[in-house]
């Protein structure tokens, strides 16, 4: 049996709903969907393509979810900075 290197999307999805708890952000603001893939240089597999955003804003960002990738710590320092904007109070 093949391992499979690249995450399911409800694995992106569920990385990416702890980090926004985790910031203070409501997941059910936000939206996680599929795009296509990049070819890396120097390596087999392409890396897949998530768009996330947020419904309240309209913010999108695009992350490139591949093994071994910063995408979860990048998608928390955009958090952070307010790329999405802020988190609504009281919500967690």
């Amino acid at each position: 049996m093949q391992k499979r290197l690249v995450p399911a999307p409800n694995e992106v999805w569920q990385s990416l709903q702890s980090t926004l708890r985790l910031t203070g952000f409501n997941p059910a603001e936000f939206n996680l969907q599929q795009d296509s893939e990049i070819k890396r240089p120097g390596f087999d597999k392409p890396a897949p393509l998530f768009w996330v955003s947020r419904r309240s804003t309209g913010h999108k960002q695009l992350y490139s979810v591949a093994p071994g990738s910063p995408w979860i710590f990048n998608a928390y320092a955009d958090l952070l900075a307010g790329r999405f904007g802020p988190p609504k109070p009281g919500v967690q």
